[in-house]
């Protein structure tokens, strides 16, 4: 991974533990914003019926409590349209791409026709590689597996520098056009053309905003026991992370929960 990026990650973590966590070796999760709150909903809910409306959640009444819960539990999708969460996501590119198929939210990623490839990959630990005890790769496959995801990272990052150095040696003699303000097309058309050999495995970084209903959503479908165990692991923290911030909110989907089991 560059050293910005890491070192940006780093002192994320350091100055931010509350809404940050480190994922596996390389991946990062932070809650970095929401908009709205558990009176957001309330009030939204009740404007059909009455003006009267909730300050925060710390003046809820047990009425208030009582209503927000049969809310989650009856379904009621509006109003949980309303609060708005934004996490940064930095996750291997597998991840990134099962995260997406959850399509009511907003993505901006880290882009690779403009930036050189992040320079980390996903490796497996044991909870990854083991299915109830049983090992499916031993010492050998892991190193393999690394070394297969080297290479491609340091034939990559070879020939960019040699085509740098061959875009360099035209312009200087002229056989090409001299660099103009904003995108190179000469190294953004190589970027382009070198990205593909990047391996799904490859981390990738981006902003993902989310309303609350869709939020939940990914909550159900990716914190199960049967979801793909590295998305998991970022779906929990997502819900710790959740949850720090509204606690009611976690609290009475936790009830809920425990009462359908």
């Amino acid at each position: 991974m560059p050293n910005d990026q890491s070192n940006d990650i780093d002192f994320r973590l350091r100055e931010y533990p509350e809404r940050t966590r480190r994922i596996a070796h390389h991946g990062f999760l932070e809650l970095e914003s929401s908009w709205g709150d558990e009176a957001t909903i309330i009030n939204t809910a009740r404007i059909s019926t009455t003006d009267n409306r909730v300050k925060d959640p710390q003046s809820f009444t047990a009425k208030d409590r009582a209503l927000l819960k049969q809310l989650l539990q009856e379904k009621h999708g509006t109003p949980f349209e309303t609060i708005y969460f934004r996490y940064r996501i930095v996750a291997p590119i597998f991840v990134m791409r099962q995260w997406v198929k959850h399509r009511i939210s907003s993505w901006n990623e880290f882009s690779m026709r403009y930036r050189q490839p992040m320079d980390a990959f996903y490796t497996p630990d044991e909870a990854a590689y083991t299915v109830d005890g049983f090992r499916l790769l031993d010492e050998a496959d892991l190193e393999g597996y690394r070394s297969i995801m080297q290479q491609a990272f340091d034939w990559q990052q070879k020939q960019y520098r040699k085509v740098c150095t061959a875009i360099d040696a035209a312009r200087e003699s002229g056989e090409i056009p001299p660099k103009e303000s904003g995108r190179d097309p000469y190294r953004g058309r190589a970027r382009e053309l070198l990205r593909n050999v990047i391996p799904v495995g490859a981390y990738s970084d981006a902003y993902w905003t989310v309303n609350f209903r869709s939020l939940m959503n990914f909550f159900e479908l990716r914190t199960k026991p049967n979801a793909q165990y590295e998305i998991r692991e970022y779906a929990l923290a997502a819900f710790e992370l959740f949850a720090a911030s509204y606690p009611l909110l976690a609290d009475i989907l936790k009830e809920i929960s425990m009462e359908s089991r």
